[in-house]
């Protein structure tokens, strides 16, 4: 299973990129027209016996022309081997979990109304998480976020969920390709947070995504944040995690 959730992965990575070249040691995502989306610009490490010091100086090449250097690693060990010399030169280290739906959720308590959203309606709500967040310090990232959105929806089918939908405290995405399913974009108001809002409206999408015979429903978080003990209560659990290795200059800094 996480083999085909890598393969997810890599089709929703390069689907949206203007380029995807091949590098020394990996494959670069670049999209130089939406320079302050992190993920849609960078380096894909896929050489198993690559060490920190070169990928570094390879990210310095080949993103010369951002504020920002990015490293992703899908292969968990591979990731675990360099997170230690990463972190030393002073990058930012994450290591993402893989969470698979694989247990009825917790239901024991009543979930808060969620439902489905139109598309204009469900970037609205992202756009307004989105300003409240480090990367929304100015109305041009949260376009180019946006704008990644409009690409997403292009190369997978998207929809969006929120609770209460008529007044969305929280949305998430959900993303379907190839029988696979990914809920993505959870973000909840700051002011409306602690009330069941997220609870409801990644239950709602994960629950669309197996009525329409979605093999797999997983979401990825950070492993040093709460969210995922959520999404146990969900019914997800861990099955790997991919590593990032982030290094973003001063002036690039909200």
């Amino acid at each position: 299973m996480i083999d085909r959730i890598h393969a997810f992965m890599r089709y929703a990575e390069e689907g949206v990129c203007d380029q995807v070249v091949e590098t020394r040691h990996g494959t670069a995502l670049l999209t130089p027209s939406l320079p302050l989306v992190w993920q849609v610009n960078a380096v894909r490490v896929e050489d198993p016996e690559a060490e920190a010091g070169e990928l570094a100086a390879e990210a310095d090449e080949v993103q010369a022309a951002f504020g920002h250097r990015k490293l992703v690693v899908h292969d968990e060990r591979l990731g675990a081997r360099l997170a230690p010399a990463f972190a030393e030169a002073g990058w930012n280290v994450f290591r993402v979990l893989i969470m698979l739906r694989t247990r009825v959720p917790d239901r024991a308590a009543e979930l808060e109304p969620a439902g489905e959203l139109s598309r204009e309606r469900g970037a609205a709500a992202l756009a307004a998480f989105r300003r409240e967040q480090p990367f929304g310090w100015q109305d041009e990232a949260v376009c180019q976020l946006a704008e990644m959105d409009a690409r997403y929806d292009r190369a997978l089918a998207a929809r969006d969920f929120a609770s209460p939908p008529g007044d969305p405290a929280c949305a998430c995405r959900l993303y379907t390709y190839a029988g696979m399913a990914q809920v993505d974009e959870v973000g909840t108001l700051e002011a409306r947070r602690g009330r069941g809002h997220a609870r409801a409206a990644v239950s709602a999408a994960a629950d669309a995504a197996a009525a329409d015979g979605c093999e797999a429903v997983f979401i990825v978080t950070d492993a040093a944040d709460w969210p995922q003990e959520l999404y146990r209560r969900l019914g997800f659990d861990e099955i790997g995690a991919t590593y990032e290795f982030l290094k973003v200059s001063a002036s690039s800094r909200p």
